[in-house]
């Protein structure tokens, strides 16, 4: 029975590969694609595809799939028939690919799931701890300069941090909880919540969790994201 189990297990896997083409997204090498989390399953930073393949293809990432399960590129040591490099895995909506060049004579692309999300296997690269406060001129830098409530750009020696969630009312010294305002207009702010800019808006830190990832204003969060992002 459990012969037969294994048979159609892989029988499964096969067509799931033949189907992964129709659900793949074809992405440029140098998008930013997959979310990386560091041995504790803490994100901290943001890998190109190019990138993603690389550590995954050298052991040193390995790929989370859309039924929670965290697989190398070649698959485990239990030969369970999941594998990266076979598309043997199950997607997520709109998942990132890569494409090779077609083939000189069929024509045909070969494509390769990028995982969305990868756990590192080794150290590398910077983290943020946990607790570890924010710099003003870390703040000057994400805002560009721009005081997010008057939204005017001023000088660095007029900046300052604002606690968009007062301390006064439980608001922490964490980076998601920082933006960067004029001396003016944070005392003008005090101790208010919510508070809003010039243009009437409510004014929101940019998308920075407590461990210190900073999500680019040009990547969209995608769902399987969230959870590590403390998102929902």
């Amino acid at each position: 029975m459990l012969a037969n189990t294994t048979y159609h297990e892989k029988a499964s896997l096969q067509l799931l590969n033949q189907l992964q083409v129709n659900v793949l997204t074809p992405v440029d090498a140098t998008a930013r694609t997959t979310l990386v989390l560091d041995g504790s399953y803490q994100a901290y930073a943001f890998f190109t595809a190019r990138a993603a393949m690389r550590h995954m293809m050298n052991g040193r990432a390995h790929g989370i799939d859309a039924s929670g399960n965290t697989i190398p590129w070649d698959g485990r040591e239990e030969d369970d028939g999941y594998s990266w490099a076979k598309n043997t895995i199950e997607l997520f909506d709109n998942h990132p690919c890569l494409r090779s060049a077609p083939d000189r004579i069929t024509g045909a692309e070969k494509q390769w799931a990028i995982p969305t999300i990868v756990v590192c296997t080794t150290h590398f690269g910077h983290t943020v701890r946990r607790g570890q406060q924010t710099s003003l001129r870390s703040l000057y830098s994400i805002y560009k300069g721009t005081c997010q409530y008057c939204l005017k750009k001023i000088p660095f020696c007029v900046a300052t941090k604002d606690h968009v969630h007062p301390k006064s009312k439980g608001g922490t010294n964490d980076g998601f909880n920082l933006v960067l305002a004029c001396r003016d207009c944070n005392a003008a702010k005090d101790n208010i919540f919510p508070y809003f800019d010039i243009n009437g808006k409510e004014v929101v830190p940019k998308n920075r969790i407590q461990i210190g990832v900073q999500i680019p204003e040009d990547m969209g969060i995608r769902e399987e994201w969230k959870p590590y992002l403390y998102l929902q």
